[in-house]
């Protein structure tokens, strides 16, 4: 049922002269208890607005025309002195928001909790009544009485579902996050002293261990209990369905406190030894969250089993090494995505009771091809090297010049810091404008060079003096005050021996930093050796030329398993199962690609039928092509990858 209230304190002297405030959906939990579903916002907003009010008349810095509207407010609509709880609030915020806001009605000033948002919103409303003072105590006391709401109230005993209710309130997703859709499905039905127990057990440290990014915590924590990534406006509903594998909700948020207890010593850089502590910092700079789903598991599991320290900092040194060489050969990042998100799993799955798990990992990082690849030193030294390090992101630039300084020195310049505060800025040694002298030096390929050169890492380094240096002449910049022989920069000592800076000077450095950046991002090494099994079975999301020159011996499409003798067999099994699926796709398809894979013309020799005006071409492609064409296909049909499953003859050792 509803209806339509309004504060009606008395005050109002115009009944017509009011203003609709929302609604609020809300139902009995208890005789003595109110839950609120929707609308928490408007009432809590209110609330604020009436405690600064009554805090400001209490101080006598704003004066009401009746003396006893501080008292008729609070005891109104603030505190309800005769409940028998001992905290007699009639609002009650979640656990943290309900104790900064009872300091705010029972504390002096320097006992509110002032990194609480609760508080941040009092403190605005607070300063607008009395330092604007826009308003009289009366004026805004008329305001608020005339407020009406519409009060819509459920009675789940007599069918009404909350939860099912508070999903279509918010199915537009625009009020509330994916996290507070969860949180109201975690609690909401359960009762109030149970709400209260799991809020304080479970709840409330996962929030805080997952800061402001909950929503972003929760989908790496499906990625790593589901293997795929779920849509980011589709959190809740995958949760939802997540949780139905399990008999309470309690065993998922015992789970979850985990995992979030890892994710809180990723984003603050406490994983393990400072050495490893030193690296999770650097991926923050990398801005590699992609990492986040194996980085997680893998400290969980670190944790249960209590592998070495030593172990932790291996992992973490082989995933920042993987990321910034496949970052400086500009491979896709989006295949990190499916690599990170069951790469902990592959690792267990490999792994034997003697091996180390750094072995293992480093050897399934180096078995990816293509797309997914781990640059070796001939690709990644290309990369670093010509690649145009001045064009890319802030955080990136920085993370590339702290290692490059620092190294793995214990006398450490805090690079990063300094760039953060604008005290070092990059210095173009060939500067982007060129004088005269800087044209001569270089001679008559100038333009050529400028251009070949100007924004790689052989002509960049840092500087707290860029603007002094401007464009003069390299041996100005070099022995002025403050130049490259005074720099407290490890870097500018290499660049301060240097007469001139020309093209065979930025080859010089190049060689030097080539050498530099192999050995701080060394290519790692591993011993591990995969078992030899009767056959290897690869998935299509694995497969990645794996199965390039390889004999197949039978499929898996959506667990059910079919033998077959060659690749073009499987393929048009394959085709077929995925016409019988949804023939229209396939026909659009057709139409789309007839030149490339299927052909809508009368069939010939080299085609198969598959259905009237649908024609295959089995051996058009070689296996990659097929992968690719079954890729393409999965995508269409949205089905995952992982549903189909190759067997391989085994290479023999």
């Amino acid at each position: 049922m509803f209806k339509r209230v309004g504060l009606q304190l008395g005050f109002r002297t115009d009944p017509k002269n009011t203003h609709f405030f929302g609604s609020i959906v809300s139902y009995a939990h208890s005789r003595d208890e109110v839950i609120l579903i929707d609308g928490q916002q408007r009432i809590t907003t209110i609330s604020l607005i009436l405690i600064a009010m009554i805090n400001a008349m209490k101080k006598g810095i704003c004066v009401p025309g009746d003396s006893r509207l501080p008292e008729i407010l609070e005891d109104t609509y603030i505190i309800d002195k005769y409940r028998r709880d001992e905290r007699k609030v009639r609002l009650k915020p979640f656990r943290d928001d309900c104790t900064a806001f009872d300091r705010l009605i029972y504390n002096e000033e320097t006992e509110y909790i002032q990194d609480s948002k609760v508080t941040v919103n009092y403190n605005y409303f607070y300063d607008r009544i009395v330092q604007i003072k826009e308003l009289t105590p009366d004026e805004l006391y008329r305001a608020i009485d005339s407020l009406e709401i519409i009060d819509i109230e459920l009675e789940p005993q007599h069918g009404d579902n909350p939860q099912l209710i508070f999903e279509s309130l918010n199915s537009t997703g625009l009020d509330l996050t994916e996290a507070d859709k969860i949180r109201n499905f975690v609690l909401m039905n359960l009762p109030p002293d149970i709400q209260e127990q799991f809020y304080d057990r479970y709840w409330n440290k996962i929030e805080k261990c997952s800061g402001n990014e909950l929503d972003g915590f929760v989908r790496n924590y499906l990625t790593i209990k589901q293997g795929t990534i779920p849509n980011q406006r589709k959190i809740y509903f995958a949760f939802k369905e997540f949780t139905k594998r399990y008999d309470g909700i309690e065993g998922v948020l015992q789970e979850m406190l985990v995992y979030a207890d890892a994710y809180h010593g990723i984003k603050t850089f406490q994983v393990g030894a400072k050495d490893t502590n030193e690296i999770a910092r650097r991926l923050d700079l990398l801005e590699m969250t992609v990492a986040y789903p194996f980085l997680m598991a893998f400290l969980v599991y670190a944790r249960e089993v209590g592998l070495p320290l030593t172990e932790i900092y291996k992992v973490f040194s082989c995933i920042e090494t993987f990321i910034f060489r496949r970052l400086m050969c500009d491979l896709p990042t989006n295949a990190l995505n499916k690599i990170f998100a069951t790469l902990h799993d592959a690792v267990l799955k490999n792994k034997k009771e003697t091996d180390n798990y750094s072995s293992v990992l480093i050897y399934i990082l180096e078995s990816k091809k293509l797309s997914s690849a781990f640059p070796k030193d001939e690709e990644f030294i290309n990369g670093f090297t010509t690649k145009k390090v001045y064009s890319m992101r802030t955080k990136n630039k920085m993370y590339i010049f702290e290692r490059l300084e620092n190294g793995s020195s214990k006398e450490k310049n805090d690079v990063v810091e300094n760039m953060e505060e604008g005290i070092l800025t990059i210095e173009h040694i060939m500067p982007q404008t060129l004088s005269n002298a800087w044209k001569r030096e270089l001679g008559t390929e100038w333009e050529t060079i400028q251009e070949k050169w100007l924004h790689t890492i052989s002509n960049l380094t840092l500087t707290g003096y860029n603007i002094k240096y401007s464009n003069r002449p390299f041996a100005e910049k070099r022995d002025m005050e403050n130049g490259f022989k005074q720099s407290g920069l490890r870097m500018n000592h290499y660049i301060a021996q240097f007469d001139k800076w020309s093209e065979e000077e930025l080859e010089q450095r190049k060689q030097e930093l080539s050498c530099l950046a192999k050995a701080i991002w060394s290519y790692p090494e591993t011993d591990f050796v995969p078992e030899v099994q009767d056959d290897d079975v690869v998935s299509l999301s694995e497969d990645n030329g794996i199965s390039t020159g390889r004999k197949i011996l039978y499929y898996i499409f959506q667990e059910e398993r079919e033998d077959v003798g060659e690749w073009s067999e499987m393929m048009w099994a394959v085709i077929n199962r995925l016409f019988a699926l949804n023939p229209i796709l396939l026909y659009e398809e057709a139409k789309s690609n007839r030149n490339v894979w299927f052909s809508t013309t009368e069939a010939s020799r080299h085609y198969k039928k598959i259905a009237e005006g649908l024609y295959y071409r089995p051996s058009r492609s070689n296996t990659w092509n097929k992968m690719a064409i079954l890729k393409n296909l999965f995508r269409l049909y949205q089905i995952d990858e992982d549903d189909l499953q190759f067997g391989l003859k085994p290479i023999r050792q």
